[in-house]
């Protein structure tokens, strides 16, 4: 990776979060506000789903996010 790309996955990675699928599970039960994004290929999808995870190619999500997470203040998580 050249040194342009690894600056912006240190940008990145400092300025968004991550958790584990035990924390999303527990605030999915805790009945917070949260979208599951898949953004993995088809066939990847059909080998595994999580439950209420909406399929969505990175390259939509710009254009369709507001109609997916209507609620602002709801937590946003890619997987």
């Amino acid at each position: 990776m050249d040194n342009i790309g690894r600056r912006m996955v240190e940008i990145a990675e400092a300025t968004v979060g991550s958790m584990s699928a035990k924390e999303v599970h527990e605030k999915q039960e805790a009945g917070e506000p949260i979208v599951i994004l898949d953004v993995r290929e088809p066939d990847e999808w059909e080998q595994g789903v999580i439950e209420g995870a909406v399929l969505l190619s990175r390259g939509r999500i710009e254009s369709r996010l507001e109609e997916l997470v209507p609620d602002k203040d709801a937590m946003i998580v890619t997987h």
